[in-house]
């Protein structure tokens, strides 16, 4: 039985004849008297008594009609609910995250809450090769990493570009420009783990022959790295997005010894399609991205 035929049954004991529903609902009376009597069969029992001032609803139509426009509901909830999910108007995305994306994605996020309220977000963190892990077994959607596994493809955003972060007042943001000589003096403070970055600094300091010296501090929390950045005259090599919403206020800076780009793109498991909420999620960190990124593509002073 189709669940439409609840309303066809809700409109004649409504308007208690063939005759008035069909004029309602735009069925024929014929048609509406097959709808009858193909329920009846089905059920094996009358659900209208017939009286001479029209129609009215027996036990066996009460309760066919309760339970029928309850299922008539469910059905249109969950068509209403895949429409959502293939727009990507709701949904849960399970995102890790790239340590420059915590400057974007505070501004993208509560953007999201008011834009799609039914939407569900859960922002994770893990090393590379846990993320690769996570992808394959399909526990997080999308992660903002470089691929290693055959089975894992990204999607390029652009390239983030590096450069200096100091207090707002460091005697750094006086120079005109600001050579890697200029920096030997200052101090480094660096994302927990990030060897990365590490890595590049000291192999471009031996390059110009001088010393490096390794971080004074690490921590892993980006706003209270910014915050130690702020208040002290510790350096940052840190990607240069800008959000200003978020954060202590911080100068950023090119150094013209120092020039690192990396690509920045999203992953995905190459035969799991990625959900309308996480295409929808993808886009509008990408946007952001490319947004933030293009005020510092030629590595200007903020």
């Amino acid at each position: 039985m189709e669940t439409r035929y609840a309303r066809v049954v809700e409109e004649v004991a409504k308007l208690g004849s063939i005759r008035a529903a069909s004029e309602t609902i735009g069925y024929t009376q014929s048609a509406i008297t097959k709808i009858l009597h193909r329920i009846e069969q089905e059920f094996g029992e009358r659900l209208f008594d017939r009286h001479p001032r029209g129609m009215r609803l027996n036990e066996y139509g009460v309760a066919f009609l309760e339970h029928s426009l309850a299922i008539d509901k469910e059905m249109r909830d969950a068509k209403s609910k895949i429409a959502a999910l293939k727009s990507g108007e709701t949904g849960r995305v399970v995102l890790d995250t790239a340590a420059w994306s915590t400057q974007i994605l505070p501004g993208i996020l509560a953007s999201l809450l008011t834009t799609r309220p039914n939407l569900k977000i859960r922002v994770v963190e893990n090393n590379a090769a846990r993320l690769e892990q996570l992808l394959l077994e399909g526990r997080i959607d999308l992660a903002m990493s470089q691929p290693m596994d055959e089975q894992v493809v990204m999607e390029s955003m652009g390239d983030v570009v590096f450069g200096l972060v100091t207090a707002v007042d460091h005697p750094l943001t006086k120079l005109p420009e600001i050579r890697i000589q200029d920096i030997v003096d200052y101090g480094w403070i660096m994302a927990d783990g990030d060897q990365c970055t590490a890595a590049f600094l000291e192999r471009e300091y031996i390059k110009h022959g001088l010393p490096w010296r390794s971080p004074d501090i690490e921590i892993l929390p980006r706003n209270a790295l910014l915050e130690i950045v702020a208040k002290t005259n510790l350096i940052a090599y840190l990607p240069l997005l800008n959000d200003p919403e978020f954060g202590p206020p911080v100068a950023k800076m090119a150094c013209a010894d120092l020039q690192w780009r990396i690509p920045a793109g999203m992953s995905f498991r190459k035969n799991r399609p990625v959900t309308a909420a996480g295409r929808f999620v993808f886009e509008q960190i990408k946007a952001q991205f490319q947004r933030s990124a293009a005020d510092y593509q030629h590595l200007a002073r903020y």
